[in-house]
């Protein structure tokens, strides 16, 4: 049960930031919202590593959450970008389908949940599906490319979880450090071989610094939930958050979901009741 509520609260924490980080994508480039967020997301997950005084894991255990990291900062270049030009509440719901990458792994590894969660799997996961079928015209080039930005978003973000996990069944903290680390790593190096303009004001950066507290904080509880409960059943509860930035976009930008889209968000929470039971 602690382990289906840390990984529902990293769902929440998730979402916000990507809803702030999609808001700021459409004001200022995706790099500099990508760069400043990464920055400040690896120094707070410094903070609460050195607060935590967690003991530093093997290499094994490191080389996991690095390539994880890696991993996320190309889906998150990615994420950003689709939100900048697309309709949020359809792109947010397709990275939802992150969890194919670790539900696989989960099950590979010998992980067996009892029917009602593979239940619960299956209706989140078509929840999701109906969720992203959108009306758009399959012509709109924006449209399209948004989607595919999410679905290459959607397997890179599977990978950055199994990382997470990999490195935090031995030191969580330094799991989500060494993953925070990596991303920042190669934003910084590509914005400066790019030679991309850094423009920001003062007034730009809480909003920024929001954003990376936000992904430091949902990484953690996703990172600390894998250690409590089975990978296949925390990875679909940790990654609802583009049901969070749906409603967000819903109430804050006014968009709107078809009937059966609703119908999509109402099956994701049912599974997510099955598994969380």
């Amino acid at each position: 049960m602690l382990a289906a509520v840390l990984a529902l609260s990293a769902s929440f924490t998730w979402g916000s930031s990507n809803f702030l980080a999609g808001l700021e994508s459409r004001r200022r480039s995706v790099w500099i919202t990508t760069a400043v967020s990464q920055v400040v997301a690896a120094l707070s997950a410094g903070l609460v590593l050195l607060v935590a005084g967690q003991p530093s894991p093997d290499l094994w255990h490191t080389v996991g959450p690095i390539l994880g990291g890696v991993a996320g900062a190309i889906g998150i270049v990615a994420f950003y970008q689709a939100l900048a030009i697309g309709t949020m509440s359809v792109v947010s719901p397709i990275i939802a389908l992150q969890v194919v990458v670790p539900v696989a792994v989960g099950l590979l590894l010998g992980e067996r949940p009892d029917m009602r969660a593979y239940l619960g799997m299956v209706l989140a996961v078509a929840g999701v599906a109906v969720v992203s079928w959108s009306n758009g015209r399959s012509s709109d080039r924006a449209h399209r490319s948004a989607i595919l930005l999410a679905m290459i978003t959607a397997v890179c973000f599977g990978i950055m979880l199994v990382g997470l996990n990999v490195g935090g069944r031995e030191s969580p903290y330094w799991a989500v450090f060494d993953a925070r680390l990596a991303s920042m790593g190669v934003i910084l190096v590509y914005f400066a071989a790019s030679r991309r303009r850094f423009d920001l004001t003062g007034r730009d950066v809480p909003v920024l610094a929001c954003v990376g507290l936000l992904l430091t904080v949902s990484n953690i509880l996703f990172t600390v939930a894998t250690t409590l409960g089975y990978l296949s059943i925390v990875s679909i509860l940790g990654s609802l958050s583009p049901m969070v930035t749906t409603v967000y976009a819903q109430i804050i930008l006014g968009e709107r979901l078809t009937a059966r889209q609703w119908i999509g968000v109402a099956t994701v929470f049912t599974g997510v009741f099955l598994l969380s039971v």
